[in-house]
């Protein structure tokens, strides 16, 4: 009998959480850069309060004295593996750690950047080989098209959640493979039913993943970012996503699926014209707690409430994350989850 495919729901126990250590001078340098190294140190702090960190650094004496000195005492290790990487989204280029019955084994998507947008990604499209062959994972199917690792949530049951735009698209697969894309996913990820939302957030320029628009919180129910405004873009997404995940959801779940709304903190826009697309789907799971996106705004304390009434029986934290948003992204871009 042939192990059954499964890729864990994120709130399951987890082994892991894993990181690429910023290191890349075109994106952070001066004082951002300064800014971002600050902000990972306190990330890897915080994570290993509830569990082991793997980040991954371009060489063996990276950290400086005190950065080493910020994280001795940890209540869970933090591994330091030498692996080059082209930048920090781990999220998108990392391992999919599937389980295969009972074993973990690493599959993966190809990486191109979110439609060949931010050269280079030659190091970062190799991650997850490097990965299974550094740390002695078996590698399992893969997916023979362009996806990232954020552009897809599960529930763990079979469930799947992504956006039309990051299956094809311009530097991204064919329309005309679209059926084929959807299979590889499916199979490789072991799920039974993928729903398709047409579109992601106005501005990401990951061409609209899902963990910036909604996420699971348990088997039958999901959160949803709102734009309470009704008038913008992103509002007129949102609402039709809610709709199509409520009657997915309810095929499945019938009168047990919900799908709550958390509004969005203020979307920044840029001078140059570019939209950071702040998110509160951004969140992380550790054992035993979660990890929220804050943006110094008053929606953060709705944010807040919202996340401790989901899960009163974890810690919920909130970490500043208006250095990392200027890149696009957020704690989960630039994590990757293992489960036990």
């Amino acid at each position: 009998m042939l192990a059954t495919l499964r890729y864990p729901a994120e709130w399951e126990d987890q082994k892991a959480t894993w990181l690429s250590f910023p290191h890349n001078q075109e994106n952070w340098h001066g004082e951002r850069g300064v800014k971002i190294r600050k902000f990972y140190i306190e990330l890897i702090r915080t994570i290993s309060d509830f569990q082991p960190v793997n980040v991954l650094v371009p060489s063996k004496n990276f950290l400086t004295e005190a950065e080493k000195s910020a994280l001795e005492g940890t209540s869970f290790p933090v591994n330091f593996p030498v692996i080059k990487t082209d930048d920090i989204w781990i999220r998108d280029y990392g391992p999919f750690f599937v389980k295969k019955g009972r074993k973990t084994i690493v599959s993966e998507a190809v990486f191109n950047a979110w439609g060949a947008k931010f050269p280079p990604w030659k190091n970062d499209n190799q991650i997850p080989a490097r990965i299974a062959k550094a740390f002695g994972y078996s590698e399992g199917k893969k997916i023979p098209y362009i996806f990232e690792g954020g552009a897809i949530e599960v529930n763990g049951d079979g469930l799947g959640i992504t956006t039309l735009d990051c299956l094809v698209g311009a530097n991204r697969n064919k329309q005309e493979d679209l059926s084929k894309v959807i299979k590889a996913i499916s199979e490789t990820l072991g799920l039974k039913s993928l729903l398709i939302l047409p579109h992601g957030l106005n501005g990401d320029h990951t061409d609209g993943h899902i963990d910036n628009v909604a996420r699971f919180v348990s088997k039958n129910r999901v959160v949803i970012a709102w734009d309470p405004g009704m008038k913008s873009k992103n509002a007129k997404v949102l609402s039709e996503a809610k709709y199509l995940i409520e009657t997915w959801l309810k095929a499945f779940y019938g009168k047990n699926a919900q799908v709550d709304t958390l509004a969005l903190p203020p979307q920044r826009k840029l001078p140059d014209g570019q939209i950071l697309p702040a998110s509160y789907m951004n969140f992380i799971y550790v054992n035993g707690g979660i990890i929220y996106p804050k943006y110094k705004c008053k929606n953060d304390s709705v944010a807040q409430k919202y996340f401790e009434s989901v899960y009163p029986d974890r810690f919920v934290i909130g970490l500043d994350s208006r250095t990392v948003i200027e890149e696009g992204g957020s704690l989960h871009c630039m994590s990757k989850h293992e489960s036990k």
